[in-house]
């Protein structure tokens, strides 16, 4: 076939494949049946391009807000190390390692205005933590962590996580007292019959993160949780960020070893690994569900162009006499079928990643309306819902269904093609 023939046979496949799916004199079945193939693929795919767009802001979030924050490995001391300076200088000068950040931690129990919350106390470098923490504190101001910390245990400030300050009753410039077990009772739990030491702070700021941190973290001056701990000079722990957070037992393991430092490490994976595998998890079983009512939209493409092929049994035996080949009938309505999932994808495409820009503001909205916090950092990761749209996500799952689409339409053109001229004309 010489390039004039193969573009006439072309245009003409191509102008067929449009009447069949865009002429005048179509039946009506047909034509609801292929409105609703279209509607059928472009709302699947609207809805995976949603979710999708969901699970990558979550994922991003998880990484940059709750992860950018809480440790990626914490090297815990066997024994109080005073002479902790030069190990964290050391442990920074290491290209796999970001930060390095000097820990002291306990548990106590958060007494104001006649509430009481256990909170989880971090001893910090506000040093060191104060720029990382800025862009998070307060709602109208930013303040440098460092002016605040005093050299008093008696006139300390704290910094509470916003949720927690709500539920305390607290607010800016207020006091809150701190009940802390003494060493010697530290593994009695509080209300029972051991000791407790108590403590007085002002809250300076507070810690606004939007995740679940805000709801049980307390952050006070490295040298006043010292002194709470008795601990003198010394750290119970060094904090890791490192570059690869999924290599961060395999860094924080090398370093110790590499510093030979006699250490329990933890890594992020026993804090929010669950969580991570959740959102993980979440991702694969919605991307199968939606996946599923995309291949039942691929099937209505499939009903479509068989009953196209029932309705124009005539016409394509007509064609068939007129000369037009085999090739040309599968072409025709291999197109058609391309056609409808075109469109499909084309709408659908559009409106996923309108309501993929727009997901956060809608449900700001529906909150708004409903007077209801649908998002709650005590029951889910983050108080609010992210969205990532990407690019690569649109694709993959425009050309998944365009693929599916292609192969629903090879047996009903297969079917038109095979149909024999004469005998369908003599019982037309």
């Amino acid at each position: 076939m010489n390039s004039m023939a193969t573009k006439r046979f072309g245009s003409t496949s191509l102008f067929l494949a449009w009447r069949f799916f865009a002429g005048r004199e179509r039946n009506a079945l047909v034509s609801f049946i292929s409105a609703v193939s279209i509607f059928g693929l472009a709302l699947a795919i609207a809805l995976l391009i949603v979710v999708l767009s969901v699970m990558n802001g979550f994922e991003k979030e998880f990484r940059d807000r709750i992860l950018g924050l809480a440790p990626h490995a914490t090297l815990w001391f066997d024994q109080p190390v005073e002479d902790w300076q030069s190990i964290v200088e050391s442990l920074e000068g290491e290209r796999d390692i970001i930060r390095a950040q000097p820990i002291i931690e306990f548990k106590a129990m958060a007494v104001a205005a006649n509430q009481v919350r256990p909170v989880l106390i971090q001893g910090v470098d506000y040093a060191k933590l104060s720029p990382l923490l800025q862009p998070y504190l307060g709602t109208h101001q930013k303040k440098d962590l460092k002016k605040t910390d005093t050299k008093e245990l008696a006139h300390s400030n704290i910094v509470l996580g916003m949720q927690l300050a709500k539920q305390l009753g607290l607010e800016q410039g207020d006091n809150i007292r701190l009940m802390v077990p003494d060493n010697s009772t530290s593994t009695v739990a509080l209300g029972s019959s051991g000791r407790a030491n108590s403590y007085s702070f002002q809250l300076s700021d507070t810690l606004i993160t939007g995740t679940e941190i805000d709801n049980v973290v307390g952050l006070i001056p490295l040298r006043h949780a010292a002194a709470i701990t008795h601990l003198g000079n010394g750290i119970q722990g060094i904090q890791l960020q490192v570059v690869d957070l999924f290599q961060a037992r395999r860094i924080a393991t090398l370093q110790a070893i590499n510093h030979q430092l006699p250490v329990r490490i933890t890594d992020w994976t026993q804090s929010f690994g669950n969580l991570y595998t959740a959102i993980q998890l979440s991702r694969q079983m919605v991307v199968l569900l939606l996946t599923t009512i995309i291949a039942v939209a691929v099937f209505n493409v499939f009903v479509t162009l068989g009953m196209v092929v029932k309705h124009k049994k005539s016409d394509i035996a007509i064609l068939r006499t007129m000369g037009f080949t085999r090739r040309g009938v599968l072409f025709s309505f291999v197109m058609q079928g391309m056609l409808i999932a075109s469109i499909g994808c084309v709408i659908g495409a559009l409106f996923g990643s309108l309501l993929a820009y727009l997901a956060p503001s809608l449900m700001d909205l529906i909150e708004f309306l409903l007077g209801v916090d649908l998002l709650r950092t005590d029951v889910y990761p983050i108080n609010y819902l992210p969205s990532q749209l990407k690019v690569s996500d649109i694709a993959l799952v425009c050309l998944a269904a365009l693929g599916m689409s292609f192969l629903a339409t090879l047996y009903p053109a297969w079917r038109a093609a095979n149909i024999l001229p004469a005998t369908t004309l003599r019982y037309a």
